[in-house]
């Protein structure tokens, strides 16, 4: 999966670090005069179920991994 994340994705990737995280964002600071902040706490509480089985099938059909997702 890790070519389909984005490259400001920084959590649990191998070889970037929560410090990675704020070196960028303290460069970004310094460019820009506006935050984007964002909760997904609840984001998987409400999305459909099958719309997230039918976009993780597209990435996967490895067995483990849907039976854990599921």
């Amino acid at each position: 999966m890790e070519p389909e994340f984005h490259p400001d994705s920084y959590g649990y990737r191998p070889g970037k670090s929560a410090l990675d995280a704020i070196s960028v964002a303290r460069q970004r600071c310094w460019r820009y005069n506006w935050v984007l902040d964002l909760d997904i706490k609840t984001f998987f509480d409400s999305i459909e179920p099958d719309l997230l089985m039918r976009a993780v099938r597209k990435h996967t059909d490895c067995p483990w991994v849907l039976l854990y997702i599921e």
